[in-house]
């Protein structure tokens, strides 16, 4: 056997289903093996930035440990932007990267690949050879996994074809289990909750999980407490009765007004950013208790009144057990009058509201990603590229499970969309994914990775807000009387386009176009692109 079979069998043994790419003589040879072999799916991109983030948007959707391979020098300088995005967002990668013969000095793509890495903040694990390899690749994939991270595997091409002794089986990433949160820390925040006359319960994605929902629902019950989740958890406690929704910018007024009311914040698994604080407004004055599942720093930018770490689920039923033996009683907070208020909007929200005057040719965005959204599946995918749109589309198009948001904004990058879009369409088969990208974004993204979904005939709905500008820097112009025509995009005909690409499309300017693009929804059979023609003047941001 030689080096590149002994990857391949590796990957597979780490139960790598999906592996996104573009090869190059440094994993080419590796590839080869692990799709002749039948280890998995290969998803060739035509973009080494678009394969990293397809595998980070399989890890989002699917929870495991997303995995692509690129070539050496330039194929790693191409996806820096992408590395770092999953750095930023703490998502658990596995980039298989080749290099350069290190006694070659004039190759032309020889490059300090290490140093590259580390400008990115992913982790970086030399392949030291071909007796090490799998035992190195082993710790790539444990790094991943428990520090939550992207790691580069550094696979010189000339050790591919080294004789290989099939050793003994990839060594698994061990689960790392946490015990409840316990001590004098729990029973200060237990006394904090006690005291507490309007509670309330906010859920961040790392509590999107089963077991965790279940808890949080039952402390919910027993306190008597409202439950609100950030953007990132959205559709964690969908049909509850008594669910806020989204705690943040984006939440709607009763939400707003029932958490500026609380008087005690237990917040599991979330982060606290400005978002979900609304630059701290939502906690000012409040004590907050932040429960997190492990030890990992990522970004914590609001500090609570106090910091648990333990096992979700059960610091929620620990909070429980030392409420009931002290006798205290629910709060009230959750009545009818709040579950007559939070079904008023639900209704609210089932009509499409009027749309206001935009110039000819052009809709208005709300009352449009509305009448898309009734068109949808309930059950779907969202991958929002970022852009002044992404706020309307977040509202307009919700998910039902936080699994079902990808999230792609970590690092502020337009064009992260597409790619993600393709690794989700690609990894989850049941359920369609709808990508909603700006014009500028989608441009940027390369749109030579349209053949790709469409090679895979991947379930995938793109809405493409096409406003001529980029948005944000028109914003910037308008707002201060200026000329904004630096700000503005050639209009692109991208439904011409993307159809001789293999997309079905429709290009949207008025109410009829809009019902044509709903058929096409409901009738596809195949990816799907939606020209969403808007006026740039009435855009909010």
């Amino acid at each position: 056997m030689k080096l590149h079979q002994g990857l391949a069998r590796a990957l597979a043994a780490h139960e790598v289903t999906h592996l996104y790419g573009l090869v190059g003589d440094a994993n080419l040879f590796m590839v080869d093996a692990y799709v002749e072999d039948g280890h998995g799916r290969y998803i060739a991109c035509t973009h080494e930035a678009n394969a990293v983030l397809a595998s980070i948007g399989f890890a989002q959707a699917t929870g495991r440990t997303g995995v692509a391979t690129i070539t050496h020098g330039p194929a790693l300088t191409n996806v820096v932007t992408a590395l770092a995005e999953a750095a930023r967002g703490g998502i658990p990668l596995v980039v298989l990267c080749g290099d350069t013969a290190p006694g070659d000095l004039q190759h032309l793509q020889k490059i300090d690949q290490r140093e590259v890495v580390a400008s990115s903040g992913a982790a970086f694990v030399e392949m030291r050879n071909a007796a090490t390899a799998i035992e190195d690749l082993d710790r790539a994939f444990r790094i991943a996994a428990h520090r939550r991270c992207p790691v580069v595997f550094n696979m010189r091409v000339d050790l591919m074809w080294e004789d290989f002794a099939a050793p003994t089986a990839p060594a698994p990433v061990p689960n790392c289990a946490f015990a409840p949160a316990s001590g004098d820390a729990l029973e200060e925040a237990a006394g904090m909750l006690a005291s507490a006359r309007r509670p309330l319960i906010l859920a961040g994605r790392g509590a999107a999980n089963p077991e965790a929902r279940a808890a949080l629902l039952e402390l919910a019950a027993r306190i008597e407490a409202p439950v609100a989740t950030t953007l990132k958890a959205q559709g964690l406690f969908h049909g509850e009765r008594f669910d806020l929704g989204i705690c943040g910018g984006l939440s709607h007024p009763t939400a707003t007004e029932v958490i500026m009311q609380s008087d005690c914040i237990l917040a599991f698994g979330a982060s606290l950013s400005k978002h979900t604080t609304e630059e701290r407004a939502y906690t000012k004055g409040k004590r907050v208790v932040q429960i997190l599942p492990d030890v990992q720093e990522t970004p914590r930018l609001d500090t609570p009144t106090l910091r648990l770490i333990g096992d979700i689920a059960g610091t929620a039923r620990a909070f429980a057990e030392l409420l009931d033996m002290a006798d205290i009683p629910g709060s009230g907070v959750t009545d009818d009058d709040l579950a007559r208020r939070l079904r008023a909007e639900a209704e609210t929200f089932a009509q499409v509201p009027a749309a206001a005057k935009t110039a000819p040719g052009t809709v208005d965005i709300t009352p449009a990603l509305r009448r898309l959204h009734q068109a949808l599946p309930a059950e779907r995918v969202l991958v929002a590229d970022l852009g002044r749109f992404v706020t309307t589309a977040w509202r307009n198009l919700p998910v039902t499970q936080p699994q079902d948001l990808v999230y792609t904004s970590h690092f502020g990058a337009i064009g992260c969309g597409l790619g993600q879009a393709i690794g989700t369409a690609t990894a989850i088969e049941d359920r369609p994914t709808v990508l909603v990208a700006g014009d500028g974004g989608f441009t940027l993204s390369g749109l030579s990775e349209l053949v790709t979904a469409v090679h895979e005939q991947a379930d995938l709905v793109v809405i493409l807000c096409n406003d001529g500008s980029f948005g944000a820097e028109h914003v910037q112009f308008t707002n201060r009387k200026m000329n904004p025509q630096l700000s503005m995009i050639a209009r692109i005909d991208f439904a011409t386009t993307c159809a001789t690409l293999g997309f079905a499309t429709v290009r949207v300017s008025d109410d009829a176009s809009l019902d044509a693009a709903c058929t096409a929804i409901a009738e596809r059979s195949g990816p799907v692109l939606i020209d969403l023609r808007l006026d740039p003047t009435m855009i909010e941001m």
